[in-house]
């Protein structure tokens, strides 16, 4: 698969007019993936990712955000039954932290098992992610309707290996975090790409 992936970054920012409306701090960015052949000079839209960056009040956990059904994340009213997370990712509880949420990553499925998805997971968290101690994925299959129930677990077990090979790694309750203090995402974008060019020098 000769040529070069395009990202392009969308924001999409909402701000309400009416008085006493709440501030919601989430960014919601949406990040567009063409497939540039050069060779050829043709280019195509292959898939998208849904990428938020959310401040993260003091008081206030990751997990409140994530949707269990549908894998995804949203912006939510605190709960008081939200797991906590652990004092060394969350740091000082006084103070706001920036959080990037992996919420989705969708290829077309004549570009899927090429490696293409955690490339661009990790070109979009590296991009959006500057400023953010930690990014956080729900790994969950979010096209339901074409999947039988019994098929979930292990649609899940493999989206975990998926974004394991990012950097993330299994938090609690289906939550995978990824300390971004720790990882250089650039270093783990050229591995990535090193690896993808060996599955398509492959067999």
């Amino acid at each position: 698969m000769p040529g070069e992936l395009v990202l392009t970054y969308r924001l999409e920012e909402r701000i309400p007019l009416g008085a006493g409306a709440p501030s919601r701090p989430v960014e919601r960015w949406t990040v567009s993936v063409v497939l540039d052949r050069s060779a050829s000079d043709v280019r195509e839209e292959i898939g998208y990712a849904h990428v938020l960056v959310f401040t993260l009040e003091p008081g206030r956990d990751i997990g409140e955000l994530a949707d269990r059904v549908s894998g995804t994340w949203i912006d939510v009213e605190t709960r008081t039954d939200a797991p906590r997370l652990p004092a060394d990712l969350v740091g000082d509880p006084a103070r706001r932290n920036h959080i990037v949420l992996l919420d989705r990553v969708w290829l077309h499925p004549d570009h899927r098992g090429h490696g293409l998805g955690p490339i661009v997971a990790a070109a979009a968290i590296g991009r959006l992610g500057r400023g953010c101690h930690l990014a956080a994925c729900y790994p969950a299959p979010f096209e339901a309707a074409s999947r039988r129930p019994e098929d979930r677990p292990r649609a899940v077990e493999a989206l975990g290996r998926v974004w394991a090979k990012v950097g993330f790694r299994h938090w609690r309750d289906g939550v995978w975090m990824l300390d971004l203090s720790a990882e250089d995402m650039q270093a783990t974008l050229a591995e990535l790409i090193a690896a993808r060019s060996g599955i398509d020098a492959g067999p």
